[in-house]
């Protein structure tokens, strides 16, 4: 799926599950029923390498079959 950048969200805290550690990715990108751009955002596992992002530029994210972040990739 080919997103835009729009912010980026470092987090590490605890919760009573445990601790949460890596990154929150907010994108925007086309939705077939939306004039403009949809937004969402994601969660990059702190394992997970990531490649150098910009702001407002395109990167490709790659979903396994539950949903969860696989891989990113530039163009």
């Amino acid at each position: 799926m080919k997103v835009i950048l729009l912010g980026v969200r470092n987090l590490d805290f605890t919760t009573q599950e445990g601790q949460v550690k890596g990154t929150q990715l907010f994108i925007a990108f086309d939705e077939d029923d939306v004039k403009g751009k949809a937004a969402d955002k994601i969660f990059i596992k702190s394992d997970m390498q990531l490649p150098k992002l910009e702001l407002n530029k395109p990167f490709n994210v790659f979903f396994n079959r539950k949903g969860k972040v696989e891989a990113i990739t530039l163009d």
